[in-house]
């Protein structure tokens, strides 16, 4: 699935982090909220934001005096991102309509790299191929964030109680709710759009890839955040390094 896909298909995400409305408001707000809380960001910071969609995350960067750079495949939420960042004169913002899987920046170019509600959609392999890129492009003692939904198939406590949290509050909307579950079971077992995995699952990609310091925790509902640290003097030559 191609980045533009992955944005597009975010705003329709509506079973993710309790479905619409003012849930989902919230439930996004707190996944927003979190991100920039362990972003830590200061003055000068050089942040990428990696399938920025309406830039909730960026924009707080932004606000906070960092150097952002938000990238998204889809050219209709960028522009719009831009105008907003000129609007708000955010001058340290900059935009970059361009696919997650093309994106190539230079190595040791970031302090930090943050992705909110993206890359659920990739596949396995190109999640630890994401995660080895965000590696390169840090500069050593950087950190990349993750925050996304992150479950498997049921095999944890932590799985299936939140499979059944989801399960639970979509029967309380009858009909509708329903043919929710019936969708979302299909997407679940067969694994056609979405491909989430769960926070454990998570924490070994960042540890293969050579990160430390490596911190992950539940937001809300389905919803987790990973985050690692590229060391400042690594022991040994990361992957690909």
């Amino acid at each position: 699935m191609t980045d533009s896909e992955l944005t597009s298909h975010k705003a329709a995400n509506n079973d993710a982090l309790d479905n619409k409305g003012a849930n989902y408001s919230s439930g996004l707000e707190k996944v927003t909220a979190a991100v920039v809380a362990a972003a830590r960001a200061r003055p000068g910071d050089r942040i990428v934001d990696l399938g920025c969609g309406a830039g909730r995350v960026s924009l707080r960067l932004a606000e906070r005096g960092a150097r952002v750079l938000a990238v998204d495949g889809n050219q209709a939420a960028v522009r719009r991102l831009e105008t907003t960042a000129r609007e708000r004169s955010l001058t340290g913002l900059e935009v970059l309509a361009r696919p997650i899987d093309c994106l190539s920046l230079p190595a040791k170019s970031a302090d930090l790299i943050v992705t909110s509600y993206a890359l659920h959609r990739l596949r396995d392999a190109d999640k630890q191929r994401l995660v080895a890129a965000a590696y390169h492009w840090l500069r050593p003692g950087g950190t990349f964030i993750v925050a996304d939904m992150m479950f498997g198939r049921g095999t944890s406590s932590q799985d299936r109680a939140i499979i059944r949290s989801k399960v639970r509050s979509l029967a309380h909307k009858g009909v509708g709710g329903w043919w929710r579950i019936a969708k979302n079971s299909c997407r679940y077992l067969v694994r056609v759009k979405d491909h989430p995995v769960s926070i454990s699952a998570w924490t070994a990609m960042f540890a293969r890839a050579g990160f430390t310091g490596i911190t992950a925790y539940s937001i809300v509902n389905e919803a987790g955040l990973v985050s690692g640290r590229r060391p400042s003097v690594p022991a040994q030559a990361a992957p690909g390094e």
